[in-house]
């Protein structure tokens, strides 16, 4: 598949110089598609699904640290309420 990018002015063009593009466009013997061998070639372990649903970050850990970090940080998340709801109660002005 090969997609051309460019505007619709220029449709016409892209049609008549579609086959010179593609005749252009070649892969080194060896890394076409028709010829993947499943034995060798490595596969990715998730695709786009799993990218999306985050099962990639739970793979790799970030999750994880994630929550790690939340159980240990979550004394901090009442205070920062507490400061933002006393400094909008004192209207923004420093102390007098």
């Amino acid at each position: 598949m090969l997609n051309f990018i460019a505007g619709m002015s220029q449709l016409e063009d892209i049609k008549q110089s579609r086959n010179a593009v593609l005749a252009m466009t070649s892969f080194n013997p060896g890394y076409r598609y028709e010829e993947f061998d499943p034995e060798i070639d490595k596969v990715a372990a998730y695709g786009l699904g799993a990218l999306v649903t985050g099962k990639v970050l739970a793979k790799t850990g970030l999750l994880a640290g994630l929550l790690l970090f939340l159980k240990k940080a979550w004394k901090l998340i009442p205070l920062a309420f507490g400061a933002l709801f006393k400094l909008f109660r004192r209207g923004g002005k420093g102390d007098q």
